[in-house]
């Protein structure tokens, strides 16, 4: 018979997997928000130390789904099954599910260190939940401990293909995209793009746009970057990067503050999206 909660003797351990797994809820829906909004974060903490940077990179998604949302799905899978299962064989399956999960995530990690090259610290976190989530359901197995961990190492190694998945998936999306045709009407439109070194809404612009941002009209607002003009950008009132804009002898025309996607930066040079992509030299 299934027990009920009152007679259940893990009943702490339970409440603690219940905290940890609405944790891991929160963070990742607030990672997840991240993903898709353009608005700066509060862990935007530095070049290096930036969850917007690793949350809006091409190691963000697996087969065009955000990791975030992978992560909603564990950590409320865990929720249903701490909160609504009593069978005997709960708490290996939680530590089954998290084995698995934490095989990609790790990977995730090393993106985001030999990668990214950018510290995601809500990321990491999610991370240590997972942990905590981990040892509190070893703890409550007992006598089926050593069981459960020797019925581990096959989940380990699903987990290890996984994450094989997830990389090969990645550097597979990694394709070189041109958006030179992009660059070249930006540039014939007359936007000028004023950035800073130590902007990371203005490394994100600059992923997204490949190799053809090297081609914008380009200004430099950092005193310590390359080629600063930090005066221009005074003049022009450049209170916030990255910022396109326009003018039409010394009038301001349009102005574009912030991470802008491709639909709007072509939008902003006056061509349709699907011409801002250079077509292969094969494509017909």
């Amino acid at each position: 018979m299934t027990k009920k909660k009152s007679q259940d003797p893990h009943a702490l351990l339970r409440k603690v997997i219940i905290v940890l797994s609405l944790l891991g809820l929160v963070i990742m829906t607030y990672l997840t928000y991240i993903h898709f909004a353009k608005a700066k974060s509060f862990c935007d903490l530095s070049e290096t130390v930036s969850c917007d940077v690793v949350t809006t990179s091409i190691y963000s998604e697996i087969f065009g789904i955000p990791v975030s949302i992978l992560g909603l799905g564990y950590f409320a899978f865990v929720l249903y099954l701490i909160t609504f299962r009593y069978g005997k064989n709960i708490f290996r399956n939680i530590v089954f599910t998290t084995l698995f999960g934490l095989m990609p995530s790790l990977y995730l990690t090393s993106t985001e260190i030999f990668l990214i090259k950018a510290f995601c610290p809500l990321c990491e976190t999610s991370k240590v939940v997972m942990l905590g989530i981990l040892f509190t359901s070893l703890s409550a197995l007992g006598k089926q401990l050593k069981e459960t961990l020797r019925m581990s190492v096959p989940i380990l190694i699903a987990g290890l293909v996984a994450a094989g998945v997830t990389y090969f998936a990645q550097t597979g999306t990694l394709v070189k995209r041109d958006y030179t045709p992009l660059a070249e009407a930006l540039n014939a439109k007359g936007v000028v793009y004023y950035a800073s070194f130590k902007c990371n809404n203005c490394k994100r612009q600059e992923k997204l746009l490949g190799d053809a941002y090297k081609l914008l009209n380009h200004v430099e607002c950092h005193p310590e970057g390359p080629g600063g003009k930090p005066e221009l950008c005074l003049e022009k009132k450049i209170d916030h990067t990255p910022t396109f804009l326009i003018e039409k002898e010394g009038v301001e025309i349009v102005r574009k503050v912030g991470l802008q996607s491709i639909d709007d930066l072509s939008e902003l040079a006056g061509i349709k999206p699907e011409n801002a992509e250079a077509k292969p030299v094969n494509q017909k």
